[in-house]
């Protein structure tokens, strides 16, 4: 039906038509209030027949709404006029990106200024939870002063009649796969701009945005539609089956963009470029500098061929981006014998096959080999994985399992590490690994020329030091209570092995201006020198630079070992670069200056999402995202959780409605809110806040009205696992000793505080039992960690109840049941007798899934779940020779 000239439609006047496709006919119309002219967009007429597809697509488009970004079309009105259905959008004018492709490719720098603006839009919608699922230069505007807009943020969702994904028999047989009343389930999108899962009627996310990202950038480059075919089904064959031939961008076009849209149009979505604020960056440097691509191939024929002086380093050149293994591998043994290249060179490798990286790698001392983290990608269990720069293949080193934060032995023969609560080290040539000492939640180590290993093996403690031949640890570093600072960690040695660098960290982390800083410790002395501020983990390249992580960049300053002199301002080398929460940038350097790093963002991007009892996913609660603690209320409607707010490097506490899907902030202080934990009648939530550095426990009302209420603190700092039924206590964590945490109980009213668990050990998790009879929490004290329950009532019981390893117990809401986790990735339960003497079942396996943490529904059916989400972990890690090149001379 075409709307004549004159037709109202609420308060907006019909002009003419614009044009039509598979989401409704578009129209020019006049809003008569405000005298501006709007796009009026009548939609397709199942919307009126099917109420539960209008009350969410109302939902929808109010998401869509909330999208206010210059390249971005924004969404004014939804109105209803009679039977007909209507958006109000910003009237766009120009012509379509599909308009212009019909004359043929775009000149590169007209495609990377498009992409660039793309990119930008994608990624602030992607930020908001929105994925758009039908990305096409039919949905791009380009406006007459050279800008872009993208049309039909989220519509695809949003009209989507069936509300979940289609499955891969509901394909339609139409180029356009357009919406019809007597057409349900239909996959959304145009079939040659689809993502591989989408057309098969997979879940969707943003990835299908990057795919379809990819498919664009590819035919502005090339001027070539990538898939095609006679019918839909050729066309989504081609999409399913084809390689992409990038043999067929032009000549000109610089590496990083190659290597960009092949990372874009990777089938498997774990494979996938995971975030389009990565693809503005790339585009963003080559717009700066687009020669360097250009530069760092003619080094890369020079260092081959031979042409210059046999290379000190026996380096390898690749291209910037990911390299086959075999091409790896190739590179590195002919740049051994041949040239040191004066420009700064990078080469990236994957994870072997079925695998994920860790958060955790190092780089020999001689900068041949990279030993790393890797995890499985079925079970979750990670091991320590080593590769030599000049073979295609990495080993497993089987001794390994759980092995994270490794480090060299001076002359690279072996591996220091942290596994199940103990430093260990790793003969490479013999394959045996011996466990050195207790380190229960370690914060990284360093092995000096002496033979004894300098390490953090617990949190808020100084550095110790031992025999790497093993021993009893005897303490390097006391903290300054005056500073109040909370930790000394990841110690690094300067030449001669008298001085070491680390991280003197204090109150507040992450991007604030606070007093953490990298200081130099001499061992023997045990003076310390103040060098720079910075929360980040030191590393010390032999060429005079001290490199640490600064606002998601690897910046280099330079520094006199022997003076203890920093001279000049720090000069970024990489970006991004990840970085975790435990405030380790993700690089690592040679002796011989070899350099490796990981592009990522701060922290690890996890999911929070729903299984049943036997392993299978239900719902997706909420997605790449930088959770840490969670916590489900005692009624099972809520979720309360602490995140990294963006851009603020601390953690908020909001409360998700489970029901309504509503997510709403809860904390507005300055960060640093942590441990939610929900009281039994779900009206308050007790949380620590660690911006004073003392773990000060606040309570809040659970819907947000008034204000945070400070409910006490202690000298070492306290935070809150559990509260108990009748409101007048709670479990809390606490330092009890100089290297342990104990578990307290803590009076709401008198402000008491008293011991529950206490040992020379980490004792953790504790949770009470409905009836507050029992406290079951986990504790390392057998070696590694397990989980206990101990009476509270008469006499002290104490039971072990887990037999191979546990952590996190959680009961269920009649105390029958309770459930922990056996790491890495199995739920375990037993079933729980009441009495005097309480009786428990032997530990059986609930399924198995790679997780972080869990919560369980009241009835003991349904599992949230922290998961590592598709993001940083699958990043390549970035190989540099000659990073010193980026330095001012």
């Amino acid at each position: 039906m075409t709307l004549p000239s004159g037709r109202r439609l609420g308060p907006y006047e019909i002009v003419s038509p614009l044009g039509a496709g598979g989401m409704g006919e578009v129209y020019r119309a006049r809003d008569t209030r405000l005298g501006r002219e709007v796009a009026v967009k009548v939609l397709p007429a199942q919307l009126s027949s099917n109420p539960d597809l209008r009350a969410r697509f109302e939902r929808e488009a109010r998401a869509v709404s909330s999208l206010n970004h210059p390249h971005i079309c924004t969404l004014f009105d939804v109105g209803r006029e009679g039977e007909t259905d209507y958006l109000v959008m910003e009237l766009v004018e120009g012509y379509t990106l599909s308009e212009r492709l019909a004359q043929g490719a775009l000149p590169l720098e007209d495609s990377l200024s498009i992409a660039r603006q793309i990119a930008e839009a994608l990624e602030e919608a992607h930020e908001r939870g929105i994925v758009h699922r039908d990305l096409k230069p039919a949905n791009i505007k380009l406006t007459p002063d050279h800008k872009v807009k993208v049309l039909d943020f989220g519509l695809a969702k949003a009209l989507d009649p069936s509300g979940a994904n289609p499955t891969e028999s509901q394909v339609l047989n139409s180029p356009t796969l357009t919406h019809r009343a007597t057409q349900m389930g239909t996959i959304l999108g145009t079939a040659a701009y689809m993502a591989p899962e989408q057309a098969v009627g997979g879940a969707v996310d943003r990835r299908a945005d990057i795919w379809a990202f990819g498919v664009v950038f590819y035919e502005m480059l090339t001027g070539q539609r990538l898939f095609e075919g006679e019918t839909t089904s050729h066309v989504l064959a081609s999409v399913l089956k084809d390689a992409p031939d990038f043999t067929a961008l032009p000549a000109g076009t610089p590496e990083r963009i190659v290597n960009l849209v092949r990372r874009c149009l990777r089938k498997k979505p774990r494979e996938r470029l995971q975030a389009m604020g990565d693809a503005r960056i790339v585009i963003e440097e080559v717009l700066a500098d687009p020669h360097r691509d250009e530069q760092n191939a003619a080094a890369r024929v020079a260092t081959i061929s031979g042409t210059r002086k046999p290379s000190k380093l026996a380096w390898i050149v690749a291209a910037a981006g990911v390299v086959a293994a075999v091409g790896f591998a190739s590179l590195w043994r002919g740049a051994r014998h041949s040239a040191a290249p004066s420009r700064v060179l990078e080469a990236a490798f994957v994870a072997p096959d079925g695998t994920g990286f860790g958060d955790t790698f190092a780089v020999s001392p001689d900068g041949q080999r990279i030993v790393f983290e890797a995890y499985d990608q079925t079970t979750g269990a990670r091991a320590l994985w080593l590769r030599s720069l000049d073979r295609g293949a990495a080993t497993r080193l089987a001794p390994t399992e759980g092995g994270e934060m490794p480090f060299w032995s001076p002359d690279g023969s072996q591996l220091g590490f942290f596994a199940e609560g103990k430093l260990e080290r790793l003969d490479l040539q013999a394959g045996t690994a011996q466990a050195i000492c207790d380190a229960p939640t370690p914060r990284g180590g360093a092995w000096g020329t002496d033979g004894r290993i300098i390490f953090t093996g617990a949190f808020r403690t100084g550095l110790s030091i031992v025999s790497a031949s093993g021993g009893t640890p005897t303490d390097l570093t006391k903290l300054d209570i005056a500073r109040k600072e909370k930790s000394h960690r990841f110690p690094v040695f300067l030449p001669g092995g008298k001085t070491i660098l680390f991280l003197a960290q204090t109150a507040e982390g992450g991007t604030r201006n606070d007093e953490s800083a990298i200081e130099a410790l001499e061992v023997a002395t045990g003076k310390r020198t103040r060098l720079i501020t910075a929360n980040s983990s030191p590393l010390f390249a032999p060429s005079g630079q001290i490199l640490f992580w600064r606002d998601g960049a690897l910046v280099a300053v330079r520094f006199d070992p022997g003076g203890l002199k920093v001279a000049g301002d720090p000069v970024s080398i990489a970006a991004p670069v990840a970085y975790t929460q435990n405030e380790q940038a993700l690089a690592s350097v040679s002796t011989q200056g070899t350099l490796v790093y990981r592009e990522g963002s701060r922290g690890t991007f996890s999911s929070l999402a729903w299984f049943d009892r036997n392993g299978v996913g239900m719902q997706v609660i909420r997605d790449r995202e930088l959770f840490s603690e969670f916590a489900l209320s005692h009624d099972g409607k809520r979720l309360a959780f602490a995140v990294n707010s963006p851009g603020q490097g601390a953690t908020d506490l909001w409360v998700q409605d489970l029901v309504r899907g509503a997510a709403s902030r809860l904390t507005f202080e300055d960060g640093g809110e942590s441990f939610p934990v929900w009281s039994r009648d779900d009206r308050y939530i007790y949380y620590a806040n660690d911006r004073r550095n003392d773990g000060v426990v606040f309570r809040r009302s659970s819907d947000g009205a008034g204000s945070a209420v400070e409910m006490g603190t202690t000298d070492n700092g306290m935070w809150p696992l559990d509260a108990s039924a009748d409101g007048r206590w709670l479990v809390v964590g606490g330092v009890g000793g100089e290297s342990s945490q104990d578990l307290f109980r803590f009076d709401l009213v008198t402000k008491a505080i008293a011991p529950l668990v206490s040992t020379p050990f980490l004792d953790e998790d504790g949770t009470l039992s409905p009836d507050n009879h029992l406290l079951a929490y986990s504790s390392e004290q057998s070696g590694r960690w397990e989980v206990f329950v101990q009476s509270l009532d008469g006499e002290q019981g104490k039971w072990q109840v887990s037999s191979e390893g546990g952590r996190l117990p959680h009961w269920r809401a009649d105390a029958r049941e309770l459930f922990f986790l056996a790491r890495p990735d199995r739920v375990m339960s037993v079933t729980v007798e009441p009495g005097p003497v309480p009786r428990f079942s032997s530990p059986r396996e609930v399924f198995r899934h790679p997780m972080e943490d869990f919560d369980v529904s009241p009835d003991g059916q349904r599992f949230i779940a922290r998961r590592p989400a598709d993001g940083d972990v699958g990043k390549p890690l970035t190989v540099i020779a000659n990073w010193t090149q980026r330095m001012p001379k």
